[in-house]
């Protein structure tokens, strides 16, 4: 008779099995499933989401552009020319970026993540010897794969034709013409590994939140710098010996193919050309690359399966400190500004908004040094953009999120409340920004024009914070939660996200304009009086609109707080 305490079919079924791996998937059937699964999740990722599908489109159309290009190219070094000798150095070349494109792109567009993230596998009763496989044949079913996989048979063709017509013997031939498909295939599995080994040891490094937020970061800084620093080589280019540019790409051509970045590819265009030695030795620095990066890979995948399961890396380790700067007073605003400090600190969303501004200054100088003509204009941007900086206040309640009932159940004074987060924010930006304004005329050979600019961009900040403050308690919209990457960051799609910072931006220079025509009559001709004047006018204005904007802000706070925070209580 079955009773309440009796053993259930299931149970006895399992009991019967003897063993819990009764059913599981065996190993050969891993690599088709991941494969299947990354499929899943890549048509997933476009569903709903009408601005990647957008993008994707876009990105695919340039790259076909691209691939037409290199057909072009590779057809005028072979075919057009009636001569190849550039066609080896533009494939070692070709090839070693192509690499190091593969590398560099997923660590600096540190929007990228890692689709089938090791740590999800924790769970699973799957060493990182058999996922490996399936995971490197599951990187492969990717768009940029798919297009890289074409240009390199692109290239492979216009080699095969190259080979034939240009060859330097029969025998260097029938070689480079054996090892050229391997080589190549070689070269893109060495594309598909670096990345992923890169995106495991990433996952095994800094499974902390500060570590992954200040990865985002240095990446974001670095992408950055490395976009304004072609842009300004472009500018310069009238000004570039060709000869000398050629010459030293040459050289740095040479140099890539001896590293594992440009060996594989470089391998058939050596024996092309007799060099045996030279094709052996990058063999062995292709083949030891290939062996080291899967073994570094796959140690990585081990210790992040073994992250993910003891947890953050972080807990328990952090210091606590006091919550008030000792050179504040120990009230309400000094445990304010104490509090503001560390989010501009350590909170992504506050430091994604302020870390572009060092690189764009860097980028205002070096171009006003560049070409001379444009210094006026560089010293204009440089005064807007350290103004630009206040409207960084404009969604504090916003950034507060769940953790502001504290200052509701506490009676947090309001004024307290907006004047430790202003004066947070200028501890961090006003020094940096009147030194800035001050070294960039000294630069340019301007110094007549240091004090309208240092006392105009104390203006325009001063206009910021009040504007800003304003704005924050009239239209505050929920962000994402601390520690979201800046580049999935959805806090700006909002109707209110859009009209507060366009309110903010415009609420910046309205006030300002008097100033700003004042400062164009000093400019134009008035001398230097007036343009100190401007300067001065400038400095007025912001201090008023500071505090008509703490005293609105204030009173707006004290009367609707709780209403406030049911806008903004939940994290997108």
């Amino acid at each position: 008779m079955a009773g309440v305490l009796s053993t259930p079919p299931a149970a006895a079924a399992t009991a019967a099995a003897g063993t819990v791996d009764h059913g599981s998937i065996q190993q050969r059937q891993l690599v088709p499933l991941l494969m299947k699964l990354k499929w899943a999740l890549w048509k997933r990722s476009y569903r709903k989401n009408v601005g990647k599908l957008v993008g994707t489109i876009i990105g695919v159309l340039y790259a076909t552009g691209g691939l037409v290009g290199l057909v072009f190219t590779f057809l005028g070094l072979t075919l057009w020319s009636g001569e190849g000798t550039m066609f080896p150095t533009i494939i070692r070349g070709l090839g070693a970026v192509t690499v190091l494109a593969w590398l560099l792109i997923p660590v600096l567009a540190f929007g990228v993540d890692d689709t089938l993230d090791p740590r999800r596998f924790a769970m699973f009763p799957r060493s990182a010897k058999e996922l490996q496989p399936g995971m490197f044949a599951a990187a492969a079913l990717s768009l940029p794969t798919l297009l890289t996989v074409v240009a390199v048979g692109i290239a492979t063709v216009f080699e095969v034709i190259w080979l034939l017509a240009f060859g330097a013997g029969a025998v260097w031939v029938a070689l480079a013409l054996i090892v050229l498909l391997p080589a190549n295939l070689a070269g893109i599995a060495l594309c598909l590994l670096l990345p992923r080994a890169v995106f495991a040891h990433s996952a095994s490094r800094t499974s902390s939140r500060s570590g992954r937020e200040l990865g985002g970061m240095v990446a974001m800084m670095l992408f950055l710098a490395a976009v304004y620093g072609i842009s300004l080589s472009v500018q310069g280019l009238e000004s570039l010996d060709m000869d000398l540019v050629r010459e030293w790409t040459m050289i740095a051509v040479t140099v890539l193919a001896w590293t594992p970045f440009g060996a594989l590819f470089a391998v058939p265009m050596d024996l092309a050309e007799g060099q045996v030695l030279a094709a052996l030795l990058r063999v062995l620095i292709g083949a030891a690359t290939i062996v080291l990066v899967w073994r570094w890979w796959r140690r990585s995948l081990d210790r992040s399966l073994t992250s993910a399961l003891t947890g953050d890396a972080s807990s328990g380790t952090a210091k606590v400190t006091s919550l008030v700067p000792r050179w504040a007073t120990a009230s309400p605003f000094g445990a304010v500004m104490g509090r503001s400090l560390r989010y501009w600190r350590r909170d992504t969303r506050y430091l994604a908004a302020v870390a572009i501004y060092p690189l764009v200054f860097v980028f205002l100088v070096a171009m006003g040094l560049v070409l001379e003509e444009a210094r006026p204009m560089m010293l204009v941007m440089a005064v807007l953009m350290a103004g630009l900086t206040g409207i960084s206040l404009s969604n504090e309640i916003g950034f507060d999120g769940p953790a502001g009932w504290v200052n509701i159940t506490a009676g947090l004074d309001a004024r307290a409340n907006l004047l430790g987060r202003i004066a947070a924010i200028a501890v961090l930006m006003a020094p940096a920004a009147v030194v800035v304004t001050a070294l960039v005329p000294l630069l340019y050979g301007m110094a007549h024009l240091v004090p309208m600019m240092v006392l105009g961009t104390l203006g325009l900040m001063l206009t910021g914070w009040g504007v800003s403050v304003v704005v924050g308690v009239l239209l505050p919209y929920p962000t994402s939660p601390p520690g979201t990457n800046p580049m999935k960051d959805k806090s700006a799609s909002s109707a209110n996200a859009f009209l507060g910072m366009g309110a903010a931006s415009l609420g910046v220079f309205v006030p300002q304009l008097p100033a700003i025509g004042l400062a164009a009559w000093g400019l134009l001709g008035g001398g230097p009086l007036i343009q100190g004047l401007a300067g001065l006018l400038s400095l007025i204005i912001g201090i008023v609109v500071l505090w008509v904007g703490v005293r609105i802000g204030s009173a707006r706070l004290d009367a609707r707080y709780p209403d406030l925070f049911q806008k903004v209580r939940d994290h997108l």
